[in-house]
This record gives structure tokens, C-alpha cells and sequence, in this order.
């Protein structure tokens, strides 16, 4: 269950029949030994407005093939259960211990309990095994056809609080370096979960990256503030304080890890009750430090410089970037801080790669040098010429970043697939290759023999880090630049490679073909004359 629907006899996976029988077969399962009356299986099986006259009919069938399933494949030859008729439904007998999801909360129930025994290792391990029972979204195949219970999400759900529970065990354990790519994957797929932006504050606290801690408490108050309307809770609070105060509870004990030390606890109210002597988790770690939220002030907003430009010759300003979420207040008591500031925007980004190919007739070895300085030059005008930021260069290969080109002066709601970023992008990478195609006169320097251009384009959110007033580019992180160099790896000479999002924001003004087959990677095939330095007018 806990994936797609599978029923075994051994080795074998047994035919489970048309969809209806099957969710029949899931639902029965999600409450395995209790009688499901008729009406909430119909229920399930069609809404309200939407049965047939012969649902009950159906209903009766599909339990009929199931029958005939179960018996066939008996406990004798392995099989996990039977279906039986209860007034005023049906209910499937079943071992537990045979139903991987019924599995799965026995073994979280034993690992829960060992974590708040103090049993750190023996919870990993327990809580770790229910959550390798894993090997999908539950009843994927169902939820695949349209099928949506409150039952499938209460369980997804509950997935996710296991994980939370797994991951501050491992905390508490001293793990703190092999989380966090977890830690990060989780708060990047469930923004909204306190829980886990608190693990993974507490995660980059002890791995000596305070500022990144604090980062991400700005990062979820502005998507709660904005979208919510809310403020953190308490313990992200407290916990957000502590940080900023250097709290010694935050800190492991220098003990070998495994073994339980005592932990420093700050000077607390006579009333407070000292700590267990455990090492903290990040509940721990914000119960810990209730009662000192004063101690230090909180943190302010980094206020963000005006637009800026990297050369006279700029034709577009640089949107800017925010040090603070909108709508996050500036406490009066506090001085303004300047710290490196990091967010997650949308945005396009662009990779370009001019190749310079070796034994070609006329190539130069002794020029090289002098030749990749030429080509990324041209790259980063191109950029700067169609609005985006040339972020860094590393030997043949240049970055450029691309927001809309109004972001800087409206209120920051829009994003890179809308009008200007995806388009910009395609458009500087067609600008670069077609000023290295064409031959042009002195004393401009000609494109080198044997060179090959190649170039990709992704959109979505990415990481990015700034220093706010220094005047430096920002810098680029995350999946979205993975998955731009992976386009690059097999760009093929004078290709232009995009993303299905930056293909989907762009469809309307260029051409594109599949590349290789795959609906995830497209070659640009034709795109018209640039309207305007900016691309402005197209997606």
C-alpha cells in the first residue's frame, strides 16, 4: 500500500483487476479487520453526483473478483487475506503484520516511544526501517486515476511527520552533517512545515552556518506572513532567538557520539526546570530557551540597495534583491544588520559554452588564453545586453541570471515564466551565437577556428545568496542550476537546450523540437528578431 497497490504469494504479484476493483481492495485495506459499511464504500468509489444506476451492482462484482482472488492464493499458498460480508458491509481479515502500512505504524509506534525513552539510536533505527518501507506515494496507481480520500492524505501526512521524527533522532544523535540534505529536501518540497525548517535551522546552527539558519527563518515567516497571514510559532520563535543569542543548548555536548552528556543549559527563572540530560533536538532546543526571548534583539530587516549596474554600458539595471521578505517588520530597537541574504526566486539562468576544439585546421594552442577571454566577453555583454546578470565564468563556461525585467520597482509577486526572464534568457544564448557565427570587420577580434557554441536555459526557483550594498553578483544554487548543466553535458554544437518550464513560458514566440526523444529537454529551433533590447512584449 504504501506505493502502488500489490498483493503477493510468495514471489508472486497476484492480478488485481480493473480500477474499481482495486480501490475497492485499497480501501478495505486502509481499515484492515473493521467492517466498512456499503454506503461509505460507494462513497469512495463515486461521488455523490457521479454513480451509476449499477453502482451497487459493480461494488458487488468487484468484491465477487476479489473473493475469487483471495481464495485461489488461500493461506495455505501464501496469500495475506480474506474477504468476508458484515452487516452492514464488508471487511477484509488480514495479519497486520502482512500489510506493509499496518507494518509501518507498528514499527513508528516502538520508534517513538525509544525517543522519548532517551533511546536516540534504537528510535533511528526502528523509525528508519518504517520509513523504508516506502516505495511511493501511497496507493500511487489509485491516485494516479483520480482516486483522492482524506484517508490517502491523512497517511501521506503522517509520512511526513515520521520523517520529522526520524531526522531530529539523528539529530540528537549528532548527525547534524548527514541530515541536512534531507533536512533540505524536505523544507523545500513542505515550505509551510514549522517542524522541519526549525530541524533544519537547528542542523545548520551546529554545522557552523548561522547566517544560512537564519535565512530560513526568514524564509518561511515571509511565505507564512504572505500567504497566511500568520507569524511562526513559539518554538520557531524561541528557537530563531537562541541562534541569534549563540545559545550554548544549541550546542552538542562534547561527548563521543552516541553516549548521552549533560548539555549547558543558560541562566533560567528559579521556576524553570532544568533539561534532561540528553542531547537537544529542535523542540528541545526551543523549550530550552523559553524564557529568554530578550536576551538578544531580534533580527532586523538588511535593507537592499537601489538598482545597480555592472558597466556604463548596461542597457538594462539589475533588478534588485531584497533583503528581506516583504512585509517583515523593522523593530526600532534594533540596528540594522548587514549580513549575506539568501532567497529562493523565481528566475531563469543560462549557461554558455564555447568549446574550443584541439587538431582543428588553424586552431592556436599559444592563443588559448586570449581566445576564452574574447568569447566570455562577448557572452557577457550579451547577458547584460538583454537584462540578465553574468554571475560568474569559469574557464569556457559563463552564468547568467535573468529575473523580470520590472521586478525591482513592483511589489515583488512576479515571477520568471511570466512576460521578460525565460524569453531574455533563450534570446541572449541565440544573441551569442549568432555574434560568433558571423564574421565582422577590425579591429573587433573574429571567433577563433574550431570553436563550438553550446548553451541551455532553466526556469524556476533557485537558491541565491548576495551581500547587500557590496556591489558583488550574487551567487547560484541549488537543483535548477543541476539540472541547467545537465542540459549543457549534451547540448550538441550551436544548440540552444531548454527545460519543459522555459520551453512552456516561451512556446508562443520560439519553435521548438524534442531533444532525444524526452519531454523534459527541447532544442530551440527558430526564434524571431528581438522587439526590443528586452525581449519585452514576449513571454
Amino acid at each position: 500500500m504504501l506505493g502502488p497497490l500489490e498483493v503477493l504469494s510468495g514471489e508472486q504479484s497476484l492480478p488485481l483487476g480493473g480500477v474499481k476493483q482495486r480501490a475497492t481492495l485499497g480501501y478495505l485495506l486502509l481499515q484492515a479487520n473493521q467492517v466498512v459499511p456499503t454506503s461509505q464504500l460507494l462513497s469512495a468509489l463515486w461521488s455523490t453526483d457521479n454513480a451509476p444506476a449499477t453502482a451497487r451492482k459493480i461494488l458487488q462484482n468487484a468484491v465477487w473478483g476479489l473473493r475469487g482472488m483471495l481464495s485461489e492464493h488461500g493461506p495455505a499458498a501464501g496469500a495475506a487475506g480474506e474477504l468476508v460480508t458484515r452487516a452492514p458491509g464488508y471487511m477484509i481479515r488480514v495479519d497486520p503484520d502482512r500489510v506493509d502500512l499496518h507494518l509501518f505504524r507498528r514499527r513508528v509506534s516502538e520508534g517513538r516511544a525509544r525517543l522519548s525513552a532517551g533511546a536516540q539510536h534504537e528510535a533511528v533505527r526502528l523509525l528508519g526501517e518504517a520509513l523504508d518501507l516506502w516505495r511511493g506515494p501511497v496507493l500511487a496507481d489509485l491516485v494516479e486515476t483520480g482516486t483522492m480520500w482524506p484517508e490517502l492524505t491523512a497517511v501521506q501526512n503522517s509520512r511526513l511527520d515520521v520523517l520529522e521524527d526520524y531526522l531530529e533522532a539523528k539529530l540528537r544523535c549528532g548527525e547534524h552533517y548527514a541530515v541536512l540534505g534531507e533536512l533540505e529536501t524536505t523544507v523545500e518540497a513542505e515550505p509551510l512545515r514549522e517542524r522541519s525548517s526549525g530541524l533544519l535551522m537547528l542542523a545548520l546552527y551546529r554545522c557552523g552556518r548561522q547566517v544560512d539558519a537564519l535565512s530560513v527563518y526568514n524564509r518561511i515567516r515571509a511565505t507564512l506572513v504572505e500567504d497566511l497571514g500568520l507569524e511562526p510559532g513559539h518554538e520557531l520563535r524561541r528557537l530563531q532567538q537562541a541562534i541569534l543569542a549563540q545559545d550554548q543548548t544549541l550546542d552538542l555536548a562534547s561527548a563521543p557520539l552516541g553516549t548521552a552528556a549533560p548539555v549547558p543549559v543558560p541562566a533560567a527563572p528559579a521556576a524553570q526546570p532544568p533539561p534532561a540530560a540528553a542531547l537537544p533536538g529542535y523542540r528541545d532546543a526551543a523549550a530550552q530557551f523559553s524564557g529568554h526571548e530578550d536576551r538578544r534583539p531580534l533580527l532586523a530587516a538588511v535593507a537592499s540597495p537601489a538598482h545597480r549596474t555592472r558597466s556604463d554600458e548596461r542597457q538594462v539595471a539589475v533588478a534588485k534583491w531584497p533583503a528581506q521578505p516583504r512585509g517583515a517588520p523593522v523593530h526600532s530597537r534594533t540596528a540594522v544588520r548587514t549580513a549575506p541574504v539568501a532567497e529562493r526566486p523565481h528566475l531563469s539562468v543560462l549557461l554558455v559554452q564555447n568549446r574550443l576544439t584541439p587538431g582543428h585546421n588553424g586552431f592556436r594552442p599559444e592563443s588559448m588564453d586570449e581566445d576564452f577571454e574574447h568569447l566570455n566577453a562577448v557572452t557577457r555583454k550579451q547577458i547584460e545586453r538583454l537584462g540578465g546578470e553574468p554571475v560568474a565564468t569559469i574557464g569556457a563556461v559563463t552564468l547568467g541570471l535573468f529575473r523580470p525585467c520590472s521586478a525591482a520597482a513592483d511589489d515583488g509577486t512576479r515571477r520568471a515564466q511570466e512576460p521578460g526572464a525565460a524569453l531574455r534568457a533563450v534570446r541572449a544564448a541565440a544573441a551569442v551565437r549568432d555574434r560568433l557565427a558571423v564574421p565582422v570587420p577590425q579591429p573587433a577580434r573574429p571567433a577563433p577556428p574550431g570553436l563550438t557554441f553550446h548553451a541551455s536555459v532553466a526556469t524556476g526557483r533557485a537558491l541565491v545568496r548576495f551581500q547587500p550594498g557590496d556591489g558583488t553578483a550574487p551567487t547560484v544554487n541549488g537543483a535548477l542550476l543541476d539540472l541547467c548543466q545537465a542540459l549543457l553535458t549534451v547540448t550538441a554544437p550551436g544548440e540552444i537546450r531548454v527545460c519543459a518550464a522555459t520551453r512552456a513560458a516561451t512556446v508562443s514566440v520560439v519553435a521548438y523540437g524534442l531533444a532525444d526523444g524526452s519531454p523534459s529537454a527541447w532544442r530551440a529551433l527558430d526564434l524571431p528578431a528581438e522587439d526590443s533590447p528586452a525581449g519585452g512584449g514576449a513571454i
